[in-house]
């Protein structure tokens, strides 16, 4: 639909308003009514301004050069009360014409596409009034023919009267059949012209009727009969009112920005973001769809889809740049007159599609780093399991050879009398090399347990606590083996705690709770130490922190000066 420009609106205000100001300045000069000279200017004007205040706040609507086309056909036919002998017959033949125009708005704005649908009805009307015009031109002036005049009155009129209800039923039944959208922005238009159309039917019916009667179809007594005179007539002045009203109301209206940012901040709900533009904008048929590649698009539930054309009686809407628009609305175009809410929606969405953009790269850098880090503690269990491996398989195994050998050496030395300091050396040798295998195990143990590779977690952490230098309580609540990166988590976690407990909190005992409950195995080791730990700074605690926090898990110290210590561990079991 093209744009009018301001410009174009105001000169064809401007010369509407000459037009109307030379009609009344030959109505008076002819002896028209003063009376009525002021009230058909008055009406006449009631297009003009709203006319004009359509074009001027709706430009692309047709509603705006369509009511100054009205305001110019009002005192087109203003010239027949004159009595000028070219004004009045010319003024009588095209008195009316406004109807047809407001016909046609009624039908577009009352039509989901906005077009004039359908097109046949305002050809008909146009066409009945277009053989009353001539009739009235060529048939009364110069030799009158009153029978064939009368004959064209009558036809013509009662079409005129049939189509004009016709405009008008169409018109409300399209009213009460639309969705939401249209019957929000355009119902109080709408009956406003069905009132217009019924006012032009009534008329039209009426002109027939005393044609063919001689009768008026419905006598009121004065005053009555004037005042109902001029509603009747006035009723069409009610469609540019209706238009200013409803244009005037929509703009200043608070809009649906607030609930469209209430939804959109649930993206974690049982709603989408069409959800929340749907209940928003009040139009349950909008569908976002999303861009799939260049030139393809997916809808809400991530089918193909395809943008509607012009002829499918649609609204599109596009959020960002059209060559790289982040989705696009698909809507009732009844939302297209409201340009500001659908720029001021767009402005919304494009900042919750971007933030929604960012969180999903967020989360899949999250995600990223999270497998990163289990590879790296799964790494790190592994390198410790094969070190483990590595002393036992290797450098015990040779100490344990050594030490046989020193046993062999210190036998041949008994039974050959060698001297006794050699075999002082080699008793001294061989309690090293005993003493050394015993160290290389401690240190193989605090590698990898083989206890909590063979026998599990409880029986690992309770010959762990039995080695502390403090009592220890332990209770445990197991259901089964766990995963070995768990365990060996969990046993570490509770190692470095009582490790720290014995060495730095001068505790006198400690208690240590592990529950294996549903997907996590929850874990906590207190101490009545002096407290003061923080996991912030220590590199053990923060290494066990890190690690915990690898797998999924939480991990928290609570350390209070003189009230001990809580450590508390959650790890994902799945």
């Amino acid at each position: 639909m093209e744009r009018m420009s301001h410009r174009r609106a105001l000169t064809l205000a401007v010369g509407v308003i000459a037009f109307a100001m030379l009609t009344t300045v030959v109505g008076i000069a002819n002896g028209a009514p003063v009376d009525f000279l002021v009230t058909d200017l008055v009406m006449g004007l009631t297009f003009v301004v709203c006319g004009l205040a359509a074009a001027w706040l709706r430009p692309i609507s047709p509603a705006g050069p369509m009511l100054l086309a009205c305001g110019g056909l009002w005192f087109a036919g203003s010239y027949a009360p004159t009595g000028h002998p070219i004004l009045f017959p010319l003024g009588f033949a095209f008195e009316g014409y406004y109807d047809l125009v407001l016909a046609a708005l009624l039908l577009i704005l009352s039509s989901r596409a906005q077009r004039l649908q359908p097109l046949w009805l305002i050809r008909a009307l146009g066409a009945s009034m277009a053989a009353r015009s001539l009739g009235r031109l060529l048939l009364l002036d110069p030799e009158p023919n009153f029978a064939a005049f009368e004959s064209i009155e009558i036809v013509s009129n009662f079409a005129i009267a049939v189509f004009a209800a016709l405009v008008g039923v169409v018109a409300l039944r399209r009213l009460l059949r639309s969705g939401p959208v249209l019957r929000r922005v355009r119902w109080l238009i709408v009956v406003a012209g069905g009132a217009a159309m019924a006012a032009r039917a009534f008329d039209s019916l009426e002109y027939g009727w005393s044609t063919a009667t001689g009768d008026l179809l419905l006598t009121i007594a004065d005053p009555g009969g004037a005042i109902f005179g001029w509603a009747m007539f006035g009723a069409r002045t009610l469609v540019p009112i209706a238009f200013l009203f409803a244009t005037l109301r929509l703009r200043s209206a608070p809009g649906p920005l607030g609930p469209l940012s209430a939804g959109l901040e649930r993206p974690d709900g049982p709603g989408t973001v069409g959800d929340a533009l749907r209940t928003a904008l009040g139009d349950p048929s909008l569908v976002v769809l999303r861009p799939a590649d260049g030139v393809a698009w997916t809808a809400e539930d991530g089918a193909p889809a395809a943008l509607p054309g012009p002829s499918d009686g649609r609204g599109v809407t596009m959020v960002g740049p059209k060559d790289r628009a982040s989705a696009a609305l698909v809507h009732d175009p009844a939302l297209l007159e409201q340009p500001e809410l659908l720029a001021a929606v767009v402005r919304v969405l494009r900042l919750a599609l971007e933030n929604e953009r960012l969180e999903s790269e967020l989360r899949e850098q999250l995600q990223a780093v999270t497998e990163s880090r289990q590879r790296i503690v799964t790494a790190a269990e592994e390198e410790r399991r094969r070190l483990e491996r590595d002393l036992h398989d290797g450098a015990q195994q040779r100490l344990i050879g050594v030490m046989l050998a020193l046993q062999q050496a210190r036998s041949t030395a008994d039974e050959g009398a060698a001297p006794k300091s050699l075999r002082e050396q080699l008793d001294a040798a061989a309690r090293e090399t005993t003493e050394a295998i015993h160290e290389l195990r401690e240190l193989a143990r605090g590698i990898h347990p083989a206890i909590l590779e063979d026998e599990g977690l409880e029986a690992a952490v309770t010959a762990l606590a039995r080695r502390v230098g403090i009592p220890v309580d332990v209770g445990m609540t197991l259901d089964g083996r766990l995963p070995r990166l768990v365990e060996s988590t969990a046993y570490f976690t509770i190692a470095e705690a009582l490790t720290n407990t014995q060495r730095h909190a001068r505790a006198s005992h400690a208690t240590v709770r592990v529950v294996h409950a549903g997907a996590s195995l929850e874990l906590e080791v207190i101490d009545d130490g002096e407290g003061g730990a923080a996991a912030e700074r220590g590199s053990g605690l923060r290494g066990l922190g890190d690690r915990v926090m690898a797998l999924g898990g939480r991990f928290e110290v609570v350390s209070d000066a003189a009230h001990g210590t809580r450590l508390r561990a959650t790890i994902p079991t799945k």
